[in-house]
């Protein structure tokens, strides 16, 4: 008797296990990017952050369980032309010599509709932290085609901040009708799991 109630525990453990190994994803920063556009004077500006890293835990059946934390070195930043990108990560704009990360990390995940999720977090920028509130598509997993034995799925958002909020400058160049406050982001992840 007692080894059928071993054999029952192992198993019951091990279905808990594998459920929460299955829905750690990771970034495939291949196929991954964090965009933002900004307005100059008339027209919007984009770039990109190159370097990131994310820790995702989500299962679609039970969002509030799950978890993403992110941390961008805002050095990376590229816009496609040097000097832009230097004055970026001077002291005007990201500062990065004292702060070279942006950290994002929630603190709660619902479901919105269909294949829509609203999560809330904390996010940093320049030593400044406010809250967020950010919606999500989840595109549902499906086998690699490459690499049968892994799933991958797809996270798309697309938000805005106020960069002066984030003391991201000093409204100097808003005044002078250079550059906007506003910065909208988009973020596109394939993200990987073992089936």
């Amino acid at each position: 008797m007692k080894h059928i109630y071993s054999i029952i525990i192992a198993a019951v453990v091990l279905v808990f296990s594998s459920q929460a190994f299955a829905y750690n994803w990771a970034v495939d920063k291949d196929h991954s990017e964090i965009r933002f556009e900004v307005t100059h004077i008339l027209t919007g500006v984009s770039g990109r952050f190159n370097d990131f890293e994310g820790n995702i835990f989500f299962d679609p059946t039970r969002p509030e369980t799950g978890k993403f934390d992110f941390t961008v070195k805002v050095d990376s930043v590229n816009t496609n032309n040097g000097k832009r990108d230097t004055h970026l990560r001077s002291k005007d704009f990201f500062n990065t010599s004292t702060f070279p990360d942006m950290k994002f990390k929630s603190t709660g995940i619902s479901h919105v509709q269909g294949d829509r999720y609203a999560l809330e977090g904390k996010m940093t920028i320049k030593g400044v932290s406010k809250d967020i509130h950010i919606e999500f598509r989840f595109l549902e997993p499906k086998s690699h085609p490459f690499e049968k034995k892994k799933k991958v799925a797809g996270f798309i958002t697309r938000f805005s901040l106020n960069r002066l909020d984030y003391s991201v400058g000093n409204g100097k160049f808003l005044e002078m009708g250079v550059v906007g406050k506003e910065v909208d982001v988009e973020i596109a992840m394939e993200a990987l799991t073992d089936k």
